[in-house]
């Protein structure tokens, strides 16, 4: 099931984010919360108005104790419906990034799910580091984008855990054999539709355990010349494309 990713359409309102996705035909979707007493209201009228699903809500970032904003944060997630609260690291030490998540899962109560996500550029790098911490912490699972396990060196055709993972993203970039300067750039503005660029997707997609709900993420400068729902039109069709081979695969297997 295809989720609409925060980051496509960062330039809506959280609420406005759900209403893009259920336009351009996602049946979930993804939003990035700055202020939740704000914010929050805009989001729960927008699902019950389309009937979109929640599939996560953006981001503690760790680097340090969690501050009432993270809290508060995790709790509208949890009150949302939200599947996940997507979380990062920037701490270095293994140890408290640990100890943070365990009480956000504490704070959350098994309501809405934890999901750290591996980024180069960050403290928790790869998969396999974010699926060791996820190990300790129970409830906890990890996010998978495909950019982010290629420029940190993890193989994209490596099968995924089931018990470990609770999403994935699609992307694409241009020249992945090209590393730029600054991976955090290229995440942030340089992504291509799924398909358009040169990531081994079907691979990546094999890999991925079955029915796991899949995010659109596509930060592009060059997609932001688009109107939200246009830009996530394409990239929904795009990512359909992508999925395409797989599902007739399997159909014609059966």
């Amino acid at each position: 099931m295809l989720s609409l990713a925060a980051g496509t359409v960062l330039d809506l309102s959280p609420g406005d984010a759900v209403e893009c996705a259920a336009a351009a035909g996602f049946p979930l979707a993804g939003v990035r919360i700055a202020d939740p007493r704000t914010q929050a209201r805009g989001v729960e009228e927008a699902l019950r108005r389309t009937g979109t699903g929640l599939l996560d809500v953006e981001v503690v970032r760790l680097a340090g104790p969690l501050t009432d904003a993270q809290r508060e944060l995790a709790e509208t997630a949890a009150g949302l419906g939200a599947r996940f609260l997507l979380t990062v690291s920037e701490d270095p030490d293994e140890s408290a990034t640990v100890d943070r998540l365990a009480e956000l899962a504490d704070l959350l109560g098994g309501r809405t799910r934890l999901a750290l996500e591996c980024m180069a550029f960050t403290a928790v790098r790869t998969r396999a580091a974010a699926e060791r911490i996820a190990r300790a912490v129970p409830g906890a699972v990890v996010l998978l984008d495909p950019l982010h396990l290629h420029r940190a060196g993890d193989r994209l055709d490596d099968p995924a855990d089931p018990a470990l993972t609770g999403y994935a993203q699609l992307c694409d970039v241009a020249d992945p054999a090209r590393v730029p300067a600054d991976l955090a750039h290229e995440a942030r503005h340089e992504r291509l539709p799924p398909g358009r660029g040169g990531l081994p997707l079907a691979a990546f997609v094999a890999g991925l355990p079955a029915g796991l709900p899949l995010s659109v993420e596509v930060q592009s400068d060059v997609l932001a010349e688009l109107a939200p729902r246009d830009r996530a039109v394409l990239v929904r069709t795009a990512a359909e494309a992508v999925l395409r081979p797989a599902r007739d695969d399997l159909t014609g297997r059966n």
